[in-house]
């Protein structure tokens, strides 16, 4: 058997691909936004009247060392539920 010529059918496929860009990242920033409750504890901190002087607060250690130290729970609890509810403190 003699072949002449052999002619090449060649089917070439394109596969399907899909092109994958680089993502760009962005540069993302850090941002912090104070609650209600914040900012109103922001102002008591900067209040006169809501600053703590060091004489109380050694007035109040040595009640608690003697043990003479006495809390209102009652009025602890009221202003614990004032608070929760978002009334002036």
């Amino acid at each position: 058997m003699k072949i002449d010529g052999v002619k090449h059918n060649v089917i070439m496929y394109k596969k399907n691909t899909v092109k994958i860009e680089p993502k760009v990242n962005a540069v993302k920033k850090d941002t912090v936004e104070l609650s209600r409750e914040g900012k109103k504890l922001s102002e008591l901190s900067l209040n006169d009247n809501s600053v703590n002087s060091k004489e109380k607060i050694e007035a109040i250690k040595n009640k608690v060392l003697q043990g003479t130290y006495k809390v209102d729970s009652k009025l602890t609890a009221k202003r614990i539920i004032d608070i929760m509810k978002g009334r002036d403190v």
